[in-house]
C-alpha cells in the first residue's frame, strides 16, 4: 500500500478493502463485454465488518482491528503485492510489510497442512467482545448472500483466478426459457486469456438451501443456459455453501451433522453431476495458491476436478468423491490428469 501500492492512489480504491466489478444485464452481455449502463460498483467486505481502521504511519494505510477481524483473508486476496503478512493461525498482523523468506516459508508449511484429512482452524473473535457484529468467519458467511457470502466468493474466485484481470460480475441475469420468471447467476468470472467460465451460486448455510429447496432448480436451468455459450469457451458452475463445514460432510464421514439431508443432497449432486465448495475451502485453496503455488491451485487448476463425475465437492479438509469419501486434495488433482 502507500508508495508501494501501484493501484491504490487513496483508501476508497484501495483493492484489499473494496472490490470493483462492473453490472451487465445478461449472460451473453457479459460474455461480450457489453456493460450495463450502471456502470463500476464497488464492494467491500471489510466496509460489512468494520475490520481495517487506518493505519498508523505514512508507509500503511491499513491496520486491521483485530477485535473485530474474521480472518476472511478478503484483504490478503486483495493485496496485490502479497504485502500482508499472516500469522501461522491465518490471522492478519502487519499490512504493507516486506515478507521475508524465512517467513513465506513458515506460511508455505502451514499452508501446504490443509485439505489433508481435517476442517481448516481459523482463529474467532473474543467472545469478550459483545458488541461485534460477527464471531468467526462461519457465522458471516451464513447470513445475508447478497451483501457477505456473494461478495466474498467473488473477490475469492477473482484471486484464484490465474487470469490477473478476469472479467467479473456479480447478480449476471439469465434468460430461462424453461421457467415463467428468469434467473440470476450470483458471481460469474471470465477468463478471457484461456476462455474459461466460471459460475457461482452461493447459499448461506446448508440448512438455509436445503429448507429453500432451489439450488437443485436453479443449477439445472442454469446448465441449459450455459450450454448456449460458445463452445470455445470451458465452463464449470458450482455452489459455494457458507456456514458450518460439517453440516456439509456426507453422512458415512465421522462428524457429520446433517443425516438423511445429506444424504438427499448428495445423490442430487450425484444425478446431476453437481458440485460445491464450502466457503472455507475457498478460503483455504487461496492460502495454498498464495503460499504454495499460483497454478496448481487456481480455478482453472479444478476444472477437471469440478466437471468429473467422480467428485462432487470441496471441503476444507478435502474432496469429496462421488462414493461420498473425503480424500486429499493433491490426490485428486493427479487422478483429474489421468
Amino acid at each position: 500500500m502507500g508508495k508501494f501500492c501501484l493501484y491504490a492512489d487513496n483508501q476508497l480504491d484501495a483493492p484489499c478493502a473494496y472490490l470493483q466489478m462492473y453490472k451487465y444485464s445478461y449472460l451473453a452481455n457479459f460474455i461480450e463485454d457489453e456493460k450495463h449502463s450502471k456502470g463500476k460498483s464497488s464492494h467491500s467486505v471489510p466496509l460489512v465488518v468494520s475490520c481495517l481502521k487506518k493505519g498508523e504511519d505514512m508507509v500503511s494505510k491499513f491496520s486491521v482491528k483485530d477485535e473485530c477481524c474474521i480472518n476472511c483473508m478478503f484483504c490478503v486476496f486483495g493485496c496485490v503485492g502479497n504485502r500482508i503478512l499472516l500469522s501461522n493461525r491465518f490471522h492478519p498482523e502487519k499490512f504493507c510489510y516486506d515478507i521475508t523468506a524465512e517467513e513465506l516459508l513458515e506460511l508455505e508449511k502451514t499452508a501446504s497442512k490443509l485439505f489433508k484429512g481435517t476442517f481448516i482452524q481459523l482463529p474467532k473473535v473474543p467472545i469478550s467482545q459483545l458488541t461485534v457484529k460477527y464471531k468467526s468467519f462461519e457465522s458471516f458467511t451464513s447470513v445475508d448472500e447478497t451483501k457477505n457470502i456473494a461478495v466474498w466468493t467473488a473477490n475469492a474466485m477473482k484471486f484464484l483466478s490465474v487470469s490477473l484481470e478476469p472479467r467479473l460480475s456479480l447478480e449476471v441475469g439469465l434468460k430461462i426459457n424453461q421457467r415463467d420468471r428468469g434467473g440470476r447467476l450470483d458471481v460469474s468470472l471470465l477468463n478471457t486469456r484461456d476462455n474459461y467460465l466460471f459460475i457461482a451460486e452461493t447459499k448461506v448455510d446448508f440448512n438455509h438451501m436445503m429448507a429453500e429447496g432451489r439450488y437443485e432448480s436453479q443449477m439445472i436451468a442454469y446448465e441449459t443456459e450455459l450450454g448456449l455459450v460458445d463452445d470455445r469457451i470451458k465452463r464449470a458452475k458450482f455452489l459455494v455453501i457458507g456456514g458450518r463445514e460439517c453440516d456439509l460432510l456426507p453422512s458415512s464421514v465421522q462428524g457429520s451433522t446433517s443425516g438423511p439431508r445429506a444424504d438427499l443432497f448428495y445423490n442430487v449432486l450425484r444425478k446431476h453431476e453437481l458440485f460445491f465448495f464450502s466457503a472455507n475451502a475457498l478460503l483455504a485453496l487461496g492460502l495454498q495458491k498464495l503460499y504454495i503455488s499460483i497454478n496448481d491451485y487456481s480455478l482453472e487448476s479444478l476444472y477437471p476436478i469440478i466437471n468429473s463425475k467422480r467428485f462432487v465437492g470441496l471441503l476444507s479438509s478435502g474432496v469429496v468423491t462421488a462414493e461420498g469419501e473425503i480424500i486429499a486434495l493433491e490426490r485428486a488433482l493427479n487422478m483429474g490428469k489421468i
